[in-house]
């Protein structure tokens, strides 16, 4: 996806944009942006995060359109 490509271009983006995941927990179902393998991945079910991970989530919902995702991702809303 693009979008994971310039968001791992632009890191000041995702922290001032997104939420991030800063303790080892369960990651909820959503959409997430994985800053070290600068890939948006979407999780169905719940998972482990894995240590020293830095995650930052991008929505709630796994199944959000693309053009939400963006538009959450570069707006910040």
């Amino acid at each position: 996806m693009e979008l994971g490509a310039w968001l791992a271009e632009n890191p000041k983006a995702a922290r001032k944009n997104l939420k991030p995941i800063r303790h080892t927990v369960i990651l909820d179902p959503g959409v997430y942006y994985n800053r070290g393998t600068g890939a948006v991945e979407r999780l169905y079910s719940s998972q482990h995060a894995a240590l020293g991970q830095q995650v930052f989530r991008v929505s709630t919902d796994p199944a959000a359109p693309v053009e939400e995702i963006r538009r959450r991702v570069l707006e910040g809303k």
